[in-house]
């Protein structure tokens, strides 16, 4: 589990303490949806990243 992941489950338990669990249907306007979906949306980067490590290398470094 990489740092991405371990960061959602640690803010998912927050957000469900503060705000309550997911709606059972999403709403744009609802402010525990909205805070779902950017866990949710961190999860997701963290499996993408997972991905690229396994199987594709570097293919240049950005420059600052």
């Amino acid at each position: 589990m990489n740092k991405y992941k371990d960061i959602a489950k640690k803010l998912r338990k927050q957000v469900e303490k503060d705000f309550g669990k997911k709606c059972k249907d999403f709403d744009f306007g609802c402010i525990v949806c909205q805070s779902h979906r950017v866990i949710d949306n961190l999860e997701e980067l963290g499996s993408l990243i997972d991905v690229l490590n396994k199987k594709q290398p570097k293919i240049h470094d950005h420059k600052k």
